[in-house]
């Protein structure tokens, strides 16, 4: 837990600290034109977190779920959040095949939790509860608020890149080329950091479940979520498959050549085993992990194994 917790500070730091050498750049030469592109940047990053969970809500096939429906699973919200005296989450049905959930909002007092059908339709309620309670980890630890923070910086860094390479005053060009390559570079590498950042949060997700349910619940519910979906037709919604606990998008396409044998989504303890160890040996996996927004289950469901002794020693 402490090294997660000093990575993910540093990972902050690096990434707040490329802000501010841009913003040291534009100051020394371009001056107010390049304040302007990064207070128009900071305008359209504050628009798009305010109108992204309406978004959200009309770019997937989601539904209100009232009190009267699934008892059982608003029971497991409300004691979750009544524990970690949290504000207890919108519920949301999103009528898909796929098992999935994740949550959304502007802040962890408006947010939604939404499920998918096939999770409720295909997980047992002990896997069901382990997977609500990573996502309430998420707005226990107020990822919603840390992640857009973090996301607003290559947004700036790309807005200033496109803006000053283009400077129109030809006294300032000069400068403004200068600070706009560096804004690319900054992008380019924020991006990255912004990457790594999600996935260290998922780990403090996952954690959070271990430790408030079960850790190898939550472990077998990420083997059946990604290792059972490559013969699904549905990939999902391209624009909130970060917020999902485990990414759609790649789980089919990284699974499917076992997927075969897991299409029932009734996984024993060898087939799990196999499907880590081919993810594990897998090089492209490896190498394409830097660009995912999740880690590699493999390495999720080892930690979750790590944390059972753990937690038998407290």
């Amino acid at each position: 837990m402490l090294r997660l917790f000093l990575v993910m500070s540093v990972t902050l730091i690096l990434i707040f600290g490329l802000l501010l050498g841009i913003l040291a750049a534009i100051g020394y030469y371009v001056g107010a034109p390049g304040y302007l592109v990064v207070l128009i940047a900071i305008l359209l990053v504050l628009i798009q977190w305010w109108i992204s969970p309406k978004v959200i809500w009309f770019t997937t096939n989601m539904r209100e779920l009232k009190r009267e429906e699934y008892p059982w699973l608003w029971e497991i919200v409300e004691r979750l959040c009544k524990t970690h005296k949290l504000k207890i989450p919108k519920l949301a049905l999103v009528r898909t095949s796929q098992p999935n959930a994740f949550v959304f909002g502007r802040t962890p007092s408006s947010a939604t939790l939404a499920v998918t059908q096939g999770l409720l339709n295909t997980l047992t309620k002990e896997e069901v509860e382990a997977v609500i309670a990573h996502e309430i980890g998420h707005i226990k630890h107020k990822d919603m608020i840390v992640m857009t923070l973090a996301s607003a910086v290559p947004v700036i860094a790309y807005f200033v890149a496109r803006f000053l390479i283009f400077a129109p005053r030809e006294r300032e060009r000069g400068g403004a080329v200068l600070v706009g390559l560096l804004a690319f570079f900054v992008y380019f590498i924020s991006n990255f950091l912004v990457l790594a950042l999600s996935r260290l949060r998922e780990y403090y997700a996952d954690r959070f479940s271990g430790v408030n349910t079960s850790p190898r619940k939550l472990a077998n519910a990420l083997a059946k979520i990604t290792y059972g979906l490559g013969l699904s037709s549905e990939t999902g919604n391209e624009a909130v498959r970060c917020f999902y606990i485990a990414d759609p998008i790649s789980a089919k396409s990284e699974i499917a050549a076992l997927s075969r044998e897991y299409e029932d989504l009734q996984l024993d303890e060898l087939e799990i085993r196999r499907a880590m160890e081919w993810e594990k040996r897998n090089p492209f996996m490896r190498v394409m992990e830097i660009f995912r927004t999740h880690p590699l289950t493999y390495k999720r469901i080892e930690a979750l194994l790590k944390l059972e002794p753990e937690m038998k020693k407290t």
